[in-house]
């Protein structure tokens, strides 16, 4: 009997780990939005998932300032879960969705000559009811039932833990490509600049030698 109730414990341990694993998804991505436009994304959902929605402008592709947008999470029946107007950073969480389409859409229509760098993190999590249902119908002692749990939300912390970790490095190169435009795009000015110097001292130098051939005119 201790056999086999150890046996369907560890059963249950290694379906929740699979289950844990493979019915968690995420996505990143960084994108510009041109100035005066809108842009929508769309994912489909399973019911009683579990979504969870970052974005951050991380700048335009020329300059620091007006760093905001618009944005907006629309559910299939196209009620407004979630609305931000003019914010530079949000984290959104939406449980117990509804089966269909969903649409994260952000709105730079406010800015007419501004476009935006922005970069933006799904991550769902589908439902996972049927685990609670396993573990009932095959523990019967209470303390066993809730170690198993708390392990199943230890683990399911862990693995959000990591998805974080993640978000945050790809953040980190998303500052490293707006960086590297600022810096392409400066490069003309950085060039013409130097173009100009060069032309100012060769002015200076022939103007120099000029003047010292006229002030000795028999030489």
């Amino acid at each position: 009997m201790a056999h086999e109730y150890l046996l369907a414990c560890l059963a249950f341990l290694a379906v929740n780990v699979v289950r844990v694993l493979s019915s968690t998804q995420d996505m990143e991505f960084t994108f510009v939005l041109p100035a005066g436009s809108k842009e929508c994304f769309y994912q489909k959902l399973e019911k009683n998932s579990t979504l969870e929605f970052e974005y951050q402008v991380v700048g335009q592709a020329n300059q620091q300032a007006n760093q905001d947008i618009t944005f907006a999470i629309i559910s299939p029946t196209g009620r407004r879960e979630f609305e931000d107007k003019r914010k530079k950073h949000a984290l959104h969480k939406l449980a117990g969705t509804m089966e269909g389409e969903y649409q994260m859409c952000f709105d730079n229509s406010f800015s007419k000559t501004k476009e935006k760098l922005l970069f933006f993190t799904l991550f769902i999590n589908d439902s996972l009811n049927d685990d609670e249902e396993l573990a009932k119908s095959i523990i019967t002692n209470e303390d066993a039932e809730n170690t198993l749990i708390g392990f199943k939300s230890r683990l399911e912390e862990m693995h959000r833990q990591i998805h974080r970790g993640r978000v945050i490095q790809l953040m980190l190169r998303t500052y490293d490509t707006r960086d590297q435009l600022r810096q392409d795009n400066n490069l003309w000015r950085v060039d013409l600049w130097s173009a100009i110097n060069i032309c100012v001292i060769i002015a200076v130098a022939v103007t120099q030698v000029h003047i010292l051939q006229s002030l000795f005119p028999g030489s």
